[in-house]
This record gives structure tokens, C-alpha cells and sequence, in this order.
């Protein structure tokens, strides 16, 4: 039997249709959400990795010097020990240096600097010290650098988290149309409403696909 309202019955189309174009929206929504936040999180992860290393390595930098002091104090304790004739003494201090001291130290007595006035002035030089955490700090810095680089790199693509912004803004606008294309009475304003609805969610799945994925 005929539908006795045919207005009626193609308006129930606009029901599911909206429906439909509503679901796809909001799937297309969540996905810009995402990218944006990826993106803008990219580089925000880089700067706080460079900050976090940087830290590091001025922490690694006032370990070491706080170890030299200690063991600047030692070794002028054990030089004091020694010229003062006390060996005993001397050898407490000497048999407590750490391993950097221990190695600078006996590269310098093979120099002779009691006896021999070419011999370097104390084991502190570099060529005989090598002091504690320069190695990881240097390490530490360099990573870091590479982070700051990556973060500069990545912020220089921010106009790519503004455009799945701009998207999600504008599959806003779908659903609001889409939602309230069923609901107008007259068929031109109902047809209009959904049609654009329709044409600006295509648009914003245009850009979808332009856009790189993080």
C-alpha cells in the first residue's frame, strides 16, 4: 500500500541518512583530535628530553667537580704527609684515591716530580687526570642537542596540527547540520542543511588525505 503522505515518507530518509553522515563525522573528528595532539606532542617530547638531558649533564658536571675537590684535598694532604717525613700518613691518604687520582698519580710519580723539576707540576694536568662523569656528560649534551634539533624540527610542523584542528572545527559544523537538518519543516531549508552538511564533511575528508599522518 502507497504511502498516503509522500512528503513524509522521503523525509524519514533524512533520519538514517543523517545518522550515518553524524557517525562518520564523529570518527572523523576523533581522528583529527588525535593527529593534532600528535603532532603538537612531537615536539613538546623532544624539548622536554633535550631539557631533561641538559639537566643531566649539569648535574654529572657538579658531581665531577665536587670528586675533584675531594680529591685535590687528598693528594695535598698526602703531598703535606710526605714532605713532612710522616709515610704512614701518606700512604693512608694515597691508598684512598680514587681511581681517577689513582691513575694520574701514578703516571705522575713515574715522572719523578720530587727529583726531577720537568715533571709535571702535580696530577691534575690533563694529560694525566681525567675527571669523573665528563664522559657521560659530554654524552648527556649531545643527546640533548640532538632533542632540541628534533624539537625545533617538529615545531617547524605545527601548521600541520592547526590544519586537523581547523578540521575538527569544521566536522563541528557537520554535525551541528547534520543533527538539525531533520528536524526543519520545510523541505528547501531541511534538503539545504544536510546537502551542505554533506558537502563540507566531504571537504573536511579531502584534507584528511592531503594531510601527513604523525
Amino acid at each position: 500500500m502507497a504511502d498516503p503522505n509522500p512528503s513524509e515518507a522521503r523525509r524519514r530518509w533524512f533520519e538514517p541518512a543523517s545518522a550515518i553522515l553524524m557517525a562518520l563525522t564523529t570518527l572523523s573528528t576523533a581522528w583529527c583530535s588525535y593527529q593534532s595532539s600528535k603532532w603538537n606532542g612531537q615536539s613538546g617530547g623532544f624539548a622536554a628530553q633535550a631539557g631533561r638531558l641538559n639537566q643531566k649533564a649539569a648535574l654529572l658536571h657538579l658531581e665531577g667537580n665536587q670528586v675533584i675537590g675531594v680529591q685535590v684535598k687528598m693528594f695535598m694532604d698526602f703531598v703535606d704527609a710526605h714532605m713532612a717525613g710522616n709515610e704512614k700518613l701518606a700512604h693512608f691518604y694515597s691508598d684512598r684515591f680514587g681511581p681517577e687520582l689513582r691513575k694520574a698519580f701514578d703516571a705522575w710519580l713515574a715522572e719523578k716530580p720530587f727529583e726531577n723539576p720537568n715533571a709535571d707540576p702535580h696530577p691534575f694536568v690533563p694529560k694525566l687526570y681525567e675527571a669523573r662523569f665528563v664522559e657521560d656528560a659530554r654524552l648527556a649534551t649531545a643527546d640533548a642537542g640532538r632533542n632540541d634539533a628534533e624539537a625545533k624540527r617538529t615545531g617547524k610542523t605545527g601548521h600541520v596540527a592547526a590544519e586537523y584542528l581547523s578540521n575538527t572545527v569544521l566536522l563541528a559544523a557537520v554535525l551541528f547540520f547534520a543533527g538539525t537538518s531533520a528536524k526543519f519543516d520545510q523541505r528547501h531549508v531541511r534538503q539545504g542543511s544536510f546537502f551542505f552538511a554533506v558537502a563540507a564533511f566531504l571537504f573536511a575528508v579531502a584534507r584528511i588525505f592531503i594531510l601527513p599522518v604523525a
